[in-house]
């Protein structure tokens, strides 16, 4: 069958639909899955640690705000909206860098997001205003971090394929290392020397990491004949790529509450801020050893499967563990394994979005996903402090601050561990389609049909033809 739709129209004749989805995925793509790939892992791993990492420490800046009111004028939303606009301003300009990637290259855009994130961190040291702050903690530092991150996510896809999640992992390791190094040193900074050197030590710090990343990386651009469309309107046509942009959104949503709340959290319970920042730490120590595990996992059993699990842990843990906790010893071991488990989308998603689209339409698919990423990861903040209550008359803290916000979190990874379940069903009967079409792995697989029945009976089902 495979042989006979494989066969070429003759000028004039109308196409088969069928003809056109065999055309599309019948060409091999060659991976290394290794050699200068590992250099590229540490290349990306330095990305990482200058600016996932850096952003992690923003929890402690978040909580000196909130607890010394540094702008008279300022209220306890405006600090979350400026850790959203760090986290999401340039992340929701995906498109924006992928024009700049067409015209420049990989190496200049990166070159260019570290220099804006070092002025940023910089002009913030020595922001007297709110309206400073938004634009240079917030605005310049976010776009700078976008210019980095966006071109960097999809790099490992190209060098790897079954190694893929691991090699992944080991990179986002790096914003896990990175976040112990700013999470206890820039509460100790702000403590011992001041708020403006804190930052100013932290832009250096970037800066080299990123200059390191820069140096090591190496596209496959060419080789891999990638799509260089900005935006294709066709992916909005694919059920696969809509179950993947639900599954970003939802745990986006989650994700950055529990990244920004655990210094604030551990204070609400009676701790000191340096306690606070202990905490704020675990989260990044998880994501050392969490991020590798979950990656090796992920090779082993199939990246939705294990992404399933961890989100679902995610949840059970936000609501068993997070509400109840009373004391310090509790808060350390919920931030271990929220940590360990909440970013397995940073593992997953280059991987999830070459299943879903192929590696040629990866970049495109991804550069549409990071306006979802940064939209939802600029209001994810503002929802959780919002749903942060206020303590007592009369008192400064209260555990019952952050109950709100951890229901949130449990409901929304929630539903982010269901709609991987749905995908992994999607893909299980996709899979079928395309081996009886003789397709090859990561092609453009997205255009063959999947009826919602046997979407149902894949989720019920163990994968025949490759892990899910």
């Amino acid at each position: 069958m495979s042989t006979e739709l494989s066969n070429r129209s003759t000028p004039g004749e109308k196409q088969d639909p069928e003809k056109e989805v065999t055309a599309a995925v019948g060409n091999i793509i060659e991976i290394p899955d290794g050699g200068y790939g590992w250099f590229v892992c540490a290349g990306v791993f330095f990305l990482n640690f200058g600016t996932w990492a850096a952003n992690s420490g923003y929890s402690i800046y978040l909580a000196n705000y909130l607890k010394n009111d540094r702008f008279s004028d300022a209220g306890r939303l405006d600090y979350a909206a400026i850790g959203g606009l760090a986290f999401g301003s340039g992340l929701v300009m995906g498109p924006l860098v992928r024009v700049l990637l067409r015209v420049s290259g990989i190496r200049t855009v990166i070159a260019a997001g570290a220099l804006l994130q070092f002025t940023g961190t910089i002009l913030a040291a020595f922001s007297t205003k709110l309206w400073e702050v938004y634009l240079t903690q917030g605005v310049m530092i976010g776009i700078g971090m976008g210019m980095i991150c966006i071109p960097g996510t999809t790099l490992l896809a190209q060098w790897f394929r079954k190694k893929r999640s691991t090699a992944q992992a080991l990179s986002a390791a790096g914003s896990g290392v990175g976040g112990v190094v700013f999470n206890l040193a820039v509460e100790s900074m702000i403590k011992h020397l001041s708020l403006r050197w804190a930052l100013i030590i932290q832009s250096i710090i970037c800066a080299v990491c990123n200059v390191i990343g820069v140096v090591l990386i190496r596209p496959r651009d060419k080789h891999i004949q990638i799509s260089m469309k900005v935006w294709e309107f066709k992916m909005f046509s694919y059920p696969g790529y809509w179950l993947m942009l639900f599954y970003i959104s939802t745990t986006l949503l989650g994700y950055v509450v529990i990244l920004y709340s655990m210094s604030d959290f551990t204070i609400s319970l009676g701790y000191s801020s340096h306690q606070g920042s202990v905490v704020a730490c675990m989260v990044s120590v998880g994501i050392i050893f969490g991020r590798p595990a979950v990656g090796k996992l992920c090779d082993m059993f199939g990246t939705i499967t294990a992404g399933i699990f961890a989100q679902l842990v995610v949840a059970i843990f936000c609501w068993a563990m997070w509400i109840p906790a009373r004391n310090l010893a509790t808060a350390i071991v919920f931030s271990l394994i929220a940590g360990g488990l909440m970013g397995t989308i940073w593992v997953s998603l280059p991987a999830i979005g070459a299943r879903v689209v192929g590696l040629r339409k990866l970049d495109v698919a991804m550069s549409m996903a990071w306006c979802f990423i940064g939209a939802f990861g600029m209001v994810s903040p503002i929802i959780g402090l919002q749903l942060r209550s206020s303590p007592p008359q009369g008192q400064s803290h209260s555990p019952l601050q952050y109950r709100d916000p951890a229901i949130y979190c449990g409901m929304v990874y929630f539903a982010s561990s269901m709609t991987l379940w749905v995908l992994r069903g999607y893909l299980i009967a996709r899979d079928k389609e395309a081996k009886q079409l003789g397709s090859h792995v990561d092609n453009e697989e997205a255009d063959l049909p999947v009826s919602i029945s046997n979407t149902l009976k894949g989720m019920f089902s163990l994968s025949e033809e490759r892990k899910v």
